[in-house]
């Protein structure tokens, strides 16, 4: 049997070798943010000096009631500027891929924002000279907002670029059939594309007249050969996962027509949020289904035929084979949704033994 090593002297290397790699990261992290480390020292210092500037800065100078705090607000400025940048590294708001800014990186923003405002009122206090409360509300109101500008505005700057190189290109005028989160995700998939979405048909017509991220959209599947003259449009994208067959079969028949590409993304598009749609799942199945909601059964010749009376208000709580039919069992809740397919696949055969993987 082997002997653990237990000399402290190497414990001591190793944790030290440790603590110095850990000590690494960090101030790589800052040395690729930097010039973003900069703006912050700017930007937390800016926030509150405004503010003083705002309420108290009259005819060119500062009156004589803005000079004790402009005095406190310059001695607890150097000391502020440290805190707010350890607490933007506990934060994790350096060494960020801000061209893919999202609503977590908001979220960090908020917390350290949060923190750094109590920062703020518990250092002017403890120094003695306690501040205005508009002066802390309105500097970290500020500062906020420019934590937030100097963040994001790179991703702006970047979706600005590609919108203005794109329009350099020759685009392909697309109409996209929905007017809900499918229809939104298919948008974002062509932003990078020669694609360019032109006009949004909404099958149910409750938002005629409205737009969707700046395209316009009408009201109604009867609009759709109006909308291909009027935009120019020379595909179609259905991202609609509740139109009906006979709407689908329209759709079809008038691409054929008018001689327009089509696809269809409601199966592929409704799965990007990690879990089972019932849609998706649908139009895999090419047998005969029946589905089961509440002990109460209904049949059909196909998954696409049931896909006309379905939609993904249901939750798939489980599939199995039954006397020649793909059976299944629904639930009117997205809560318990199961992530994916496969995963669907393996807790059924881990709890029943039995392997529906077949279609």
């Amino acid at each position: 049997m082997s002997k653990q090593n237990t000399n402290p002297g190497e414990t001591k290397k190793e944790q030290r070798s440790g603590n110095l790699t850990g000590f690494r990261k960090v101030v790589d992290a800052i040395a690729k943010d930097l010039w973003i480390l900069v703006l912050d020292v700017v930007a937390v210092n800016l926030s509150y000096y405004l503010i003083l500037l705002i309420r108290y800065y009259v005819a060119g100078t500062f009156n004589q009631a803005a000079k004790g705090h402009l005095s406190a607000f310059l001695q607890f400025a150097p000391i502020y500027t440290v805190l707010c940048v350890i607490v933007f590294i506990l934060c994790r708001l350096y060494n960020g891929m801000w061209r893919y800014a999202g609503i977590n990186d908001m979220n960090r923003i908020l917390l350290a924002s949060a923190v750094t405002a109590g920062i703020q009122v518990g250092g002017t206090l403890i120094m003695g000279h306690p501040m205005p409360v508009g002066y802390y509300i309105g500097g970290a109101f500020i500062q906020f907002v420019l934590i937030v500008m100097i963040r994001f505005a790179y991703r702006v700057f970047l979706a600005e670029k590609r919108k203005i190189e794109s329009r350099k290109l020759p685009a392909v005028n697309v109409m996209i059939v929905g007017a809900g989160d499918v229809a939104r995700k298919a948008m974002r998939q062509l932003e990078d594309s020669v694609y360019r979405p032109a006009c949004v048909i909404d099958s149910r017509g409750v938002s005629d007249g409205k737009a969707m991220d700046g395209v316009p959209v009408l009201g109604g599947t009867g609009r759709l050969e109006e909308a291909v003259g009027r935009y120019a449009v020379s595909a179609v994208i259905i991202a609609d996962p509740a139109l009906s067959r006979e709407d689908r079969d329209g759709i079809k028949q008038l691409c054929e027509k008018m001689k327009l590409d089509l696809q269809d993304h409601t199966g592929i598009l409704a799965n990007l949020s990690g879990r089972l749609p019932l849609t998706g799942l649908l139009e895999m199945v090419k047998g005969p289904v029946s589905i089961r909601i509440d002990g109460q059964t209904t049949r059909y010749d196909s998954g696409m035929d049931a896909l006309v009376s379905f939609n993904d208000r249901y939750t798939v709580t489980g599939i199995c084979a039954e006397g020649g039919f793909v059976r299944i069992d629904l639930k009117e809740s997205r809560s318990e949704a199961y992530a994916g397919y496969d995963a669907w696949l393996q807790k059924h055969k881990e709890e029943t033994g039995e392997d529906v993987s077949y279609f």
